[in-house]
Parts: structure tokens; sequence; C-alpha cells
């Protein structure tokens, strides 16, 4: 079980986020010019060197980390055929319900996650209502609750598996 993808696979969704973290500082960063006259209408970025090193650096981190992670789940549906874990699936492929215990051990990782968002969001909600953040600041709260989803996720199942291991 320590290989297993859905053991892994909040670690991928933090990475992924991790990196479109920084794909967003670099998006965000242009300066935009929108032109509207009776001639013509554009929009226009200028995108300094370092964001666009970094625009350009994420897409490709973010394309090789998707490359690798398909050739994992690959390999993991090749050796577990009657398990088989799909990339698109609405059903997350971390849920463990392979027997019983599997279930029940998801089911607190869930619940922890829940009881994260429930306090997390409205308080989320409460800070961008009163403050007025900039649109990078309120992007990355929500990477960063995400990042926290995955890792409470992550946490909880790593826990038991280490209990397992010893």
């Amino acid at each position: 079980m320590k290989n297993d993808i859905r053991l892994t696979y909040p670690l991928w969704m933090m990475a992924f986020i991790a990196v479109l973290g920084v794909f967003a500082l670099g998006i965000n960063s242009p300066t935009t010019e929108f032109i509207h006259n009776e001639t013509k209408t554009s929009i226009s970025y200028e995108v300094a060197g370092f964001e666009a090193l970094l625009v350009f650096g994420s897409l490709l981190l973010y394309l090789i980390l998707l490359i690798v992670f398909s050739v994992k789940v690959k390999q993991y549906n090749k050796n577990n055929p009657q398990q088989k874990i799909s990339m698109i699936s609405i059903r997350p492929p971390e849920y463990l319900e392979a027997d019983e215990g599997m279930t029940h051990i998801t089911r607190r990782a869930v619940q922890k996650v829940y009881t994260f968002y429930s306090w997390a969001l409205p308080a989320l909600a409460i800070i961008v209502i009163i403050f007025p953040l900039p649109r990078l600041a309120i992007i990355y709260a929500i990477l960063g609750l995400a990042f926290a989803q995955y890792w409470i996720y992550y946490a909880e199942i790593r826990k038991h598996f280490k209990g397992a291991e010893e």
C-alpha cells in the first residue's frame, strides 16, 4: 500500500496547487491595457522578463508534472486492474475503500476536511468582505484552502499507514 497512487494523490494535488500559485503570480503581474475606440478594440499584456519566466516556467513544470502523474496512474491501473482509477472521475481517487477499515479511515479524513472547510470558508468570506484585498491575495487564499484540504487528508491517511507499517 506504500506505493499506492491513491495514498500519494494528495501530494500530487498539492504540487499542482503550488505550481498554480507560481503561475498566478506571474500572470497577475503584467500590465494590461484595454483599447477601445472608433477604429479598433484590443487588449495588450506587457509581461516583464521575470513574470514571463514565472508564467512559462510554471506552465512547463505543470505539464511535466501532469505527464509524470499520468504515467504513474497508468502504471497503477496496469498493476491493479480490479481497482482502476480515472484521472477525470468526479469521485476523488484518494478514497481508499478497499475494505471496511479503509472506509473508516477515509471517512475520518474526509470528516476532518469537512470540519476545516466549515470554519475556513466562512472566515475567508468575512475577511474578503471586510478588507479590500487584491485579487492575487484572494487567489492565494483559495489555493491555500485547497492546499490545506489535501494536507489534512494526507496527514490523517498517512498517520494510519505509518501505524500499519511499524
